[in-house]
């Protein structure tokens, strides 16, 4: 009998015995499913071109990169309500702002991605932990303080850091 006859039976039963693994849009989805915000991580993935080859950690370094961003964009904006608040109450809230996201900016997410890098997820958990806190306790700032009220700006700010913070978080605690 001829050998090339034997050939597209050897293909198909080599082809399913192939271990299958996700990716791109699949794994982005089954990944997201994981998370509490799962639309808000399949969105912030997709808008990574990266995410379309990335394996489950490669898509945690991509959402704790997009939280690093996230946190020097809210950090600037409060820096800016800061200067221009004239009033004392609101400012003395907004320096704890300003610090809690500035030490999430500088300090817990660039940390979170070098131990990410070395697979320390145990360090990489913590400082995102860290950082999952800035918005709690910037709103607890204005429960503190008589006369202080949060803009409505920096409410969606706390609200959008603290969702886009704990999708991380639970993204790193299903890697292991």
């Amino acid at each position: 009998m001829n050998s090339l006859a034997w050939l597209p039976l050897f293909l198909l039963v080599n082809f399913l015995h192939q271990p299958t693994t996700l990716v791109g849009a699949d794994l982005i989805q089954e990944t997201c499913q994981k998370t509490r915000y799962p639309a808000l991580c399949v969105e912030t993935l997709k808008s990574n071109p990266r995410s379309s080859t990335a394996d489950v950690k490669g898509l945690v370094h991509i959402m704790l990169e997009a939280n690093l961003a996230n946190s020097k964009r809210t950090s600037a904006t409060v820096s800016k309500l800061l200067k221009a608040s004239g009033d004392k109450a609101l400012k003395k809230c907004l320096d704890v702002c300003a610090e809690v996201y500035d030490n999430a900016a500088s300090d817990d997410f660039p940390t979170a991605i070098q131990s990410l890098e070395k697979n320390d997820l145990g360090t990489a958990k913590i400082h995102v932990s860290n950082a999952f806190d800035a918005p709690g306790n910037c709103r607890d700032t204005f429960s503190e303080v008589p006369g202080a009220q949060a803009t409505p700006d920096l409410t969606k700010l706390n609200d959008y850091f603290e969702q886009l913070s704990v999708t991380a978080l639970i993204m790193l605690n299903n890697l292991g």
